[in-house]
């Protein structure tokens, strides 16, 4: 599933899974969810993803992977355990180390809960 961050801030792609809601997902579906920038690290961190796909409420996990493309202007963080990826920009990531993809980096993520369907056209999605 795609997740459109409002605002062209960027793409995540996630598993079913960690989507909940008594909607079936659709194009237009709002979801809420916790999400943090994004930071390089020097050795894979404690992740624990189980509450992502086993709790009902919404509990930000701290999860890690690594930098799978790096560009001028985005980054796109490829996540252990199949959770998926996260494209946004640069100006997301905090690291004092020059940008490479292999780079290991972590965030924190919850799991995602369908609020709401907005009306959009088609042709804008």
């Amino acid at each position: 599933m795609k997740v459109h961050l409002h605002g062209r801030l960027g793409v995540l792609t996630v598993p079913r899974k960690v989507i909940r809601g008594e909607m079936e997902p659709e194009p237009g579906c709002e979801m809420q969810f916790y999400f943090s920038y994004l930071w390089v690290t020097d050795e894979p961190l404690d992740y624990d993803a189980a509450p992502m796909t086993e709790e009902e409420e919404l509990f930000p996990c701290l999860v890690g992977g690594k930098l799978t493309e790096v560009n001028d202007t985005a980054v796109k963080l490829t996540l252990d355990q199949n959770l998926g990826t996260i494209a946004v920009p640069r100006r997301w990531i905090f690291t004092d180390v020059p940008l490479q993809e292999g780079l290991l980096a972590a965030c924190y993520l919850s799991g995602m809960k369908i609020i709401g369907k907005r009306d959009i056209p088609q042709e804008q999605i």
